[in-house]
């Protein structure tokens, strides 16, 4: 193996050199039984060891607790497993806390589990390990912002003052049919919109949760500097392609309904995530660049918003007010169930113009 090539492909596509000299290996090692080395599969990276996971953890959780209030009560326990046994070790966990959700994620990185006698979190230690990075610090940075979010949940939801969580519950979707609320202008019920707002507040208010936690440590450093940033479009331009992204997976992921993880992630980080925010204020102000250096003629309207099908527009602004104003609350992790419904309305609202417009597209 040519260590100088490894160093080339670790450079030049991202990947960890540890990572690119085991690819390359494996493809020397079965160059000569295979027709097409290009079809051959290389390996996976290695599970990040388990002492490492559960000390990152340990480390992250502290921080977390120096940041967010006291709730007075314990952290959940910390749980890993690899592929082999997930499924053995989160049936187990279910079991002994009582959790109604027996369904597997697929691909959840790290997973916090709510039962009626307990809570955990879970973590995939070989899902870590096949992260996008750089290095071991990048991946840590990764590690951190995950499980923040994963104490996002457990947080949020053991300081609620009512029991909310409720609207999580299986099988508790009432009988308000989607295609009638379309078609009849019927509307969906009171209780379909509390939970259509709280599927979405829950992930909303972890990815919150966790921005606010990473924001706090990094912007006490010295190195934290945005007064120094120039918006020019290398700058802001992958912003706006993460925004994009997000509000098309919201609108068109499931081909008949809205995807409020999607939704919740726009909205989590056009309104929390530090940078754009900072991308906002700019745009706002005139600063943004474009192709050259120059600036535009008109200011870059920054959300995105105004880049999707007229029909939803109304509802995603509404959305932006709600939220934009409940974050300035001193507890933003708290929600009452009057704006649970108003955000709710807003989802379902969406859903009604995703069916109508399916339904002019039928009749073109």
């Amino acid at each position: 193996m040519d260590e100088n090539e490894a160093k080339r492909i670790s450079e030049e596509k991202g990947l960890p050199l540890d990572y690119v000299k085991s690819m390359l290996e494996f493809v020397e090692r079965n160059a000569d039984n295979a027709t097409d080395a290009s079809i051959v599969e290389p390996p996976k990276p290695r599970p990040i060891p388990e002492t490492t996971a559960l000390f990152w953890a340990k480390i992250a959780e502290e921080q977390f607790q120096q940041i967010m209030p006291d709730l007075g009560m314990p952290f959940p326990p910390v749980y890993t497993a690899t592929a082999s046994s997930y499924s053995r070790t989160r049936r187990k966990i279910i079991k002994s806390i009582g959790c109604p959700h027996t369904e597997e994620p697929p691909d959840s990185i790290m997973e916090y589990i709510h039962g009626k006698t307990g809570n955990a979190i879970l973590i995939r230690r070989e899902l870590v390990a096949d992260l996008p990075v750089h290095d071991d610090f990048e991946l840590r940075v990764y590690f951190e912002h995950f499980f923040w979010h994963e104490l996002g949940h457990f947080y949020a939801i053991n300081a609620e003052t009512d029991n909310l969580h409720r609207y999580n519950e299986p099988g508790l979707i009432d009988d308000s049919p989607l295609y009638d609320a379309a078609i009849d202008g019927c509307g969906y019920s009171s209780e379909r919109r509390k939970q259509e707002g709280y599927w979405f507040w829950q992930e909303f208010i972890a990815e919150v949760i966790a921005n606010h936690v990473s924001y706090t440590i990094r912007s006490s450093g010295d190195s934290y500097r945005p007064d120094l940033l120039d918006w020019t479009v290398d700058v802001w331009g992958g912003i706006v392609n993460q925004l994009e992204s997000l509000l098309e997976d919201t609108l068109y992921y499931y081909p008949n309904t809205i995807d409020e993880y999607s939704l919740a992630h726009y909205f989590a980080k056009l309104l929390s995530d530090d940078f754009t925010r900072l991308y906002v204020n700019a745009a706002n102000e005139g600063k943004l660049k474009i192709h050259g250096g120059g600036y535009p003629d008109e200011n870059i309207e920054p959300t995105c918003i105004s880049d999707v099908s007229e029909c939803y527009q109304s509802h995603l602004w509404k959305m932006f007010r709600i939220l934009d104003e409940h974050l300035y609350k001193e507890r933003f992790w708290l929600i009452d169930e009057d704006t649970l419904e108003e955000i709710g309305s807003c989802i379902s609202d969406m859903m009604v113009e995703k069916v109508r417009e399916l339904a002019r597209g039928y009749e073109e």
